[in-house]
């Protein structure tokens, strides 16, 4: 009998503190001001793959922001390195159209219940709407902008590929000179252990890599990693 107690007693115990464990779960403090929750405080794998964060909100500044561009927001979002946190570059597949979010609207000739937009963010998928349309391993270059539906300068323009911004997401540079290089720019970084910090940028839509000076980002070496010259780039004379 008094096995039995004990044995009911430690199940009651360990209930007890498995509810108080679960009425207090475990908070980390992000970058930002608000409270962000993590399996375990301060470990990053398994599914808090880059630790605890918080999300910033309207980070970084729209495109929309650069004078003489409030008609354009992001397009397709490609890759980000941050140097430092006044210094991160990010790449993107152009722009898109700067539409607020459309009132939704039943669908009833698609079939019942059906709506656009449906409740989520974003509501538009850049990913389709941004040029080029196609692009990667066994596709040609060139295939992209054709199997992409829409106007060019209308429906999407290739503009602001690559940016910086600093840690309160304001622009702070950007380099239109270099858009005509890229198709799908997916990639940026630089070597912590190169002491000219040149900044490298993958396009794997054009199988190219580029590279740049840090100071100037001066475009010193297109590298065609298929050896052959990439067909909307050009080696720059002072390179």
């Amino acid at each position: 009998m008094r096995r039995v107690v004990l044995a009911v007693l430690a199940v009651g115990v360990g209930c007890l503190i498995g509810f108080m464990i679960a009425s207090n779960p475990v908070t980390v403090h992000g970058q930002g001001s608000a409270v962000s929750i993590a399996a375990v405080s301060g470990v990053v794998g398994g599914q808090d793959t880059f630790g605890p964060y918080d999300v910033a909100k309207n980070w970084p500044a729209d495109i929309s922001t650069v004078p003489g561009n409030e008609q354009w927001t992001w397009g397709a979002g490609q890759g980000i390195y941050a140097e430092n946190p006044d210094r991160v570059f990010l790449l993107f597949r152009g722009e898109l159209p700067n539409i607020k979010r459309p009132p939704t609207k039943l669908l009833p000739d698609f079939g019942a219940s059906l709506s656009f937009p449906i409740g989520r963010l974003p509501w538009r998928d850049a990913t389709v709407a941004a040029l080029p349309g196609a692009g990667g391993t066994g596709q040609d270059p060139e295939d992209g902008p054709k199997l992409w539906k829409g106007t060019v300068g209308v429906d999407a323009k290739w503009e602001h590929c690559l940016t910086i911004v600093d840690s309160k997401g304001n622009i702070t540079q950007t380099f239109p000179q270099y858009d005509h290089l890229f198709k799908r720019p997916h990639f940026v970084a630089i070597n912590p252990y190169d002491p000219d910090k040149y900044v490298w940028i993958v396009d794997d839509h054009m199988h190219a890599i580029y590279k740049f000076t840090h100071a100037t980002a001066l475009c010193t070496w297109p590298m065609d990693t298929t050896e052959r010259a990439s067909p909307n780039s050009t080696r720059p004379e002072n390179s």
